[in-house]
């Protein structure tokens, strides 16, 4: 199924070639002409060229318009992605803050949950770049803070291996506010 965009684009397309032929068969005419007759016929083909300038600048546009309907159509995915991913981030941060609130969480909980709370929100909420490299730095912020929100509920509640798994909440919520700055350049 093709879109508006590519539709317009392909028809664009399709007259810049008819242009094209009608251009090259009325340059192989010339010579055999006489005068008159060349006279016209290149006043014909001075109108084909301009013609065909103008559907070369339709083309132009209308495979602008693809490429930006194709953006757009990407950004919405990642939009959609990025709020699911951002559930987790943001959840972690408030049930952690509730159980600090509550006393069960001591406050150096908060250095952890406190940045991993911040980014989930702006992935949640912040806009969207328009450029494909700020999608795919939202896209990798979400899933690494999706992942320290995973690495700092089993450091949380797990027992054992509490710190290697605070290390590594710390690290991929390191990374998740990384790719948010990178994104905001």
């Amino acid at each position: 199924m093709t879109t508006p965009a590519e539709d317009q684009r392909d028809h664009a397309m399709a007259r810049v070639s008819a242009l094209r032929r009608d251009l090259r068969a009325g340059l192989a005419q010339l010579p055999d002409q006489a005068d008159a007759e060349r006279t016209q016929t290149l006043d014909a083909l001075v109108e084909r060229a301009e013609t065909l300038l103008r559907t070369e600048h339709e083309v132009d546009a209308a495979i602008e318009q693809v490429r930006l309907a194709r953006l757009e159509t990407r950004r919405g995915k990642a939009q959609r992605t990025t709020l699911y991913l951002a559930v987790a981030p943001v959840a972690v941060g408030m049930v952690s803050g509730a159980l600090m609130l509550f006393g069960a969480l001591g406050v150096g909980w908060l250095l952890l949950v406190l940045p991993l709370l911040v980014a989930g929100l702006r992935i949640a909420f912040g806009p969207l770049g328009p450029t494909p490299l700020m999608v795919s730095r939202r896209l990798r912020a979400a899933y690494s803070s999706a992942l320290a929100a995973v690495c700092t509920v089993v450091a949380l509640f797990g027992t054992g291996v509490q710190t290697v798994f605070v290390i590594v909440a710390a690290l991929t919520t390191a990374a998740t506010v990384a790719f948010l700055v990178q994104e905001a350049r």
